[in-house]
């Protein structure tokens, strides 16, 4: 009596089908790090150009400051701070006032754009 067993061909089949399946695992992994990293990198961003939304951004059209230029001096301000506050730049540019059509109240729109790794957006309304 005879013992049927897996033959070589049917076993390096599997190994193979198996390392397929193990090898497309690690590329979503891998592609889930890089995701995390940009969201991460992105959030970090957005937190710091809220530094750069004070009144003061619309005199700095299409030039390049740091977020310790924009807001006003900090009383008590540690030098780590002040040079964390000058490594953060971004290329500034400011709209015209973008038409809004025909308002009953003077309402000025304009965008603010900032330029750096993670570039974003942001609208200005003033009364």
């Amino acid at each position: 009596m005879m013992r049927r067993g897996f033959t070589i061909i049917e076993v390096l089949v599997s190994v193979v089908l198996i390392s397929i399946v193990v090898l497309g695992i690690i590329k979503i992994e891998e592609q889930n790090q890089q995701v995390a990293y940009y969201i991460s990198g992105r959030v970090k961003a957005e937190l710091a150009n809220t530094l750069f939304l004070t009144p003061k951004v619309l005199r700095y059209d299409k030039s390049e400051k740091s977020a310790y230029m924009l807001l006003d001096r900090l009383h008590g301000d540690k030098d780590a701070t002040r040079q964390a506050l000058k490594s953060i730049k971004r290329m500034i540019h400011i709209s015209d006032p973008l038409p809004l059509g025909d308002l009953p109240i003077p309402v000025e729109v304009r965008a603010i754009m900032l330029k750096s790794e993670y570039s974003a957006r942001y609208y200005r309304i003033k009364f």
